[in-house]
């Protein structure tokens, strides 16, 4: 079972999903975005807040993925 750091990590990792589509879902600044996605590494140490919302978009795609 992924937890939410694996789902936030996963998502921008994987390509799933375009990186200006992932900020603008998330509020999140698209340099933002694009930080974390060239160092996943760095969401570690990002706000929960951040990861937990990078993580509900992830289940979104994957529920509608496999409807």
């Amino acid at each position: 079972m992924m937890n939410d750091l694996d789902k936030a990590q996963k998502l921008l990792t994987a390509k799933l999903m375009p990186l200006n589509v992932i900020s603008k879902k998330s509020n999140i600044s698209y340099d933002t975005i694009r930080q974390y996605a060239s160092h996943p590494e760095k969401l570690e140490k990002a706000s929960w807040r951040k990861v937990y919302t990078l993580s509900l978009i992830y289940d979104d795609l994957v529920s509608e993925l496999t409807k």
